[in-house]
């Protein structure tokens, strides 16, 4: 393959592909959660305008540009890191430089930007907020990813609430904010937000050793697995019951928070690592199935994008990622 195509091609899975179908994932079941008319099988059988799935999918690419540029930035900072615990292989290992991580990310924040100005404030202002969470969470004076209630909190507002939030108001779009539509929203977020706080803590447990030696402070590292494990499985918990409180297709959540509850308590009570992969793995796969009930071809882009990471990641490292496995 020519050298300029290899090039692209890392540039392109630079962006963490694979970790971006999770916010996929909260922000369409945010955008499902805000259409009351939608039925399973979504623009094939619902009497919902056109257009407004065509503004899904423009406003999911300009958010999906605003997470890859916090994730580029999130490898910048911690490639040591990732070199100690074997995994993000192309900044560590010099695939990329430094320079072209950092360009990438300025472009992919201004094209997301560049969409959201296509809308109103209220959308720039949700893409502002996380832009500047996952700027906090990555770099100095905040740094939270390195405190212990820092990375969980981020995670749970970001990935959860705003990433929630933005595809909820998607669907509400033109609709000017409003003290109810508002407070309806908030509610709704609540239960992706608890979610991804239990699923950001029970990622946090592999990484433990890695962390430590590197100075990070993570809640594992700060607290010990077990106490990580409990607060993971409560957490969990918040997600199952605040998921009945969503303003439409309360289902689409709850039912995945219930059998994901499952694997967390076990993890709880258990301790057993490979137990951990699952709780982080199979609640974002069971999510993301619930989903494609209501839209179908995010099914599709879901399988794209599982096994053309699967094939990127074998031809250019030799591992197999993702993977539903404990590693």
């Amino acid at each position: 393959m020519p050298r300029p195509l290899i090039k692209l091609l890392d540039c392109f899975f630079l962006l963490r592909i694979p970790l971006l179908a999770p916010v996929w994932t909260i922000f369409i079941l945010g955008w499902i959660t805000g259409t009351e008319r939608l039925l399973p099988g979504g623009r094939f059988t619902s009497p919902v305008d056109g257009g407004a799935f065509n503004h899904l999918w423009i406003v999911l690419t300009g958010f999906s540009l605003i997470v890859a540029s916090i994730y580029v930035v999130n490898q910048i900072v911690d490639i040591e890191n990732d070199r100690i615990n074997h995994k993000l292989f192309l900044l560590p290992h010099g695939f990329l430089s430094v320079t072209t991580a950092w360009v990438l990310a300025i472009l992919c924040a201004c094209g997301g930007f560049l969409i959201a100005s296509r809308y109103n404030i209220t959308l720039v202002s949700l893409f502002t907020a996380s832009l500047l969470l996952g700027i906090g969470y990555n770099l100095p004076p905040f740094s939270l990813k390195n405190s212990a209630w820092g990375g969980v909190i981020a995670n749970a507002l970001g990935h959860g609430m705003l990433t929630f939030l933005t595809g909820w108001y998607c669907a509400k779009y033109p609709a000017a904010p409003s003290c109810a539509l508002i407070k309806t929203g908030i509610v709704s977020s609540l239960a992706p937000a608890f979610a991804n706080g239990a699923v950001f803590l029970a990622t946090t447990i592999p990484d433990a050793a890695g962390d430590r030696s590197t100075g990070k402070t993570t809640f594992c590292v700060r607290f010990g697995p077990g106490i990580t494990a409990r607060t993971s499985a409560v957490l969990c918990i918040g997600a199952c019951i605040s998921a009945f409180f969503m303003e439409s297709h309360f289902w689409v959540m709850a039912l995945p928070s219930l059998i994901s509850l499952i694997f967390f308590i076990y993890f709880a009570c258990s301790l057993k690592l490979e137990i951990a992969f699952s709780a982080f793995k199979w609640p974002v796969f069971l999510l993301s199935a619930s989903v494609a009930l209501y839209i179908p071809e995010y099914g599709m882009i879901i399988l794209l994008t599982f096994f053309g990471s699967r094939l990127y990641y074998r031809w250019r490292f030799g591992i197999d990622y993702p993977t539903f496995k404990a590693k």
